[in-house]
Parts: structure tokens; sequence; C-alpha cells
């Protein structure tokens, strides 16, 4: 009897946790809100950029709570709402996926087939964006990936700013 009531007051300390995960804005318009409640008639108490990285857990309906992300196993705290069609959330696929930030000055950056600057450009990615990246890195360029997780092509690592983010 004590261990299983040990067990179950593990799962409860533990499922606010596991219900987080990380996830990627997605917004035609450059950015979505934040709201404090779950719904557009909530006042908005942030603004996200489109292609940020985001740490998110059930909400009401179709909105999702939004946390606080901290590397250093900080407690999260709630920061409001978010509604899901402007959450992606990585597949994972192959190699472990990590959050990089664009940190070109040039207003975007290329995104090539192979690494290095003589492979054709296959896309571009706007400064000071978020992209998903893998570990695999190549004479100074990484794989990187769509929102979605699916391979896209390289870019240089000069251009990249890699966090510790968890793996998609």
């Amino acid at each position: 009897m004590k261990k299983m009531l040990l067990l179950i007051l593990a799962a409860m300390v533990m499922l606010p946790c596991a219900a987080q995960r990380p996830g990627l804005v997605k917004d035609e318009d450059g950015y979505t809100n934040i709201r404090k409640g779950p719904g557009t008639n909530y006042a908005i108490v942030d603004k996200v950029p489109d292609g940020m990285f985001i740490s998110f857990g059930p909400g009401q309906g179709k909105w999702y709570k939004v946390y606080t992300t901290y590397t250093d196993g900080s407690e999260q705290e709630l920061l409001g709402y978010i509604h899901s069609s402007k959450v992606v959330v990585p597949k994972r696929q192959g190699p472990c996926k990590m959050v990089a930030h664009v940190v070109d000055e040039d207003g975007y950056t290329n995104i090539r087939k192979g690494p290095g600057t003589r492979y054709a450009i296959v896309g571009k990615v706007r400064d000071d964006s978020y992209i998903l990246c893998s570990g695999d890195f190549e004479d100074g360029w990484y794989k990187v990936y769509t929102q979605t997780g699916t391979f896209r092509g390289y870019m240089s690592a000069k251009k990249l700013e890699v966090t510790e983010s968890p793996c998609f």
C-alpha cells in the first residue's frame, strides 16, 4: 500500500513537467499573441515572433498554456495562452534537433543544398528568427530543418547561435 501511494505521489509531482513540451510559433503575420486567458476576448500579455521556440502544455479547448522556458532546469511559470493553430510540434526524425537563432545581419541567411557556398541556394531564413538544426556538423555547416522537422539543407555555423534546448 505504501509503495502504491509513493508511486501515485511521484506521478502527481512529475505530471506538470511531462505535460509541457517544446513547440515553434508559426504565424504568417510574423508574430502571434499570448493572451491572459484562453480566448481572443482576453488581454494580450505578450507577442511571440514567428519561428520562436516556446514551452507549452494543455490548456482549454484549442488554447495551449505557454510557459517561461529555462534551460537550467528552473521551475517554469505560466505566461498565458496561445491558440493551438499557431504552434507547430516538430516531428522527431533522424538525429536530435536543437533550436538555433539566426544571427546574421544582412536581412536573411541562405540555406544551401550542401555544406558550402559552392552549393545551390535552396531557401532563405530571416535574420533574428529561429530554425531547427541537428548536431550533424560538417565543415562548419549545420543540417537545418523546417519547423515540422523535415530536412531543408545546410546553413553556415557562423550564422547560427545554437541554444541548449531540449532535443525534438
